[in-house]
Parts: structure tokens; C-alpha cells; sequence
């Protein structure tokens, strides 16, 4: 399916995402610097702010730094999509 639904259920990427927001993801399509991307990694699902893109991996992080935990690099076959709404 070209789009994805997901419940916000972190403190992550306070103040832009709360706990239950929710997002709509775009499955298809090109990142870039700074898009919101949800992807699973070790069998759960994040949402992050795109740092940059090198050598085929995505760098991550959260908005809120005090509460986001570090995750490493994503490669592109963990990426579920990329946030376009917020409802």
C-alpha cells in the first residue's frame, strides 16, 4: 500500500509529535534532510527526523533530546515511509 497509519506513542519528537498523534505515511517516494520518517528497527516501530544519508544508510534523531533514545543508522529496507499529515 502506497500510505501507512501510525499512533504517536513517544516523547521522541515533542513538541512537533505528542503521544497520540497520529501520522499518515507516504510508503513510496524519496527522504531527504530533515523529512519525518517511520520506520521498524529490532522489531519496533520509530518515528525520527532524518539527519542526512550516507553510504545507504539514514542518520536519525529525535526533536526532544532529553528523552529520545539513540538509535543507530536505518538502512532503506527498514523504512515503512515518510510522514506527510499529522491528524
Amino acid at each position: 500500500f502506497p500510505f501507512s497509519r501510525f499512533e504517536i506513542k513517544d516523547k521522541s519528537m515533542v513538541p512537533a509529535f505528542r503521544p497520540n498523534d497520529r501520522v499518515l505515511t507516504y510508503n513510496w517516494g524519496t527522504i531527504k534532510k530533515g523529512s519525518v520518517i517511520v520506520f521498524k528497527n529490532k522489531g519496533k516501530i520509530y518515528i525520527k527526523r532524518v539527519d542526512k544519508i550516507v553510504d545507504g544508510k539514514i542518520h536519525v534523531f529525535g526533536d526532544n533530546k532529553k528523552l529520545s533514545s539513540k538509535v543507530e543508522p536505518v538502512s532503506f529496507d527498514k523504512l515503512i515511509g515518510r510522514v506527510f499529515i499529522k491528524y
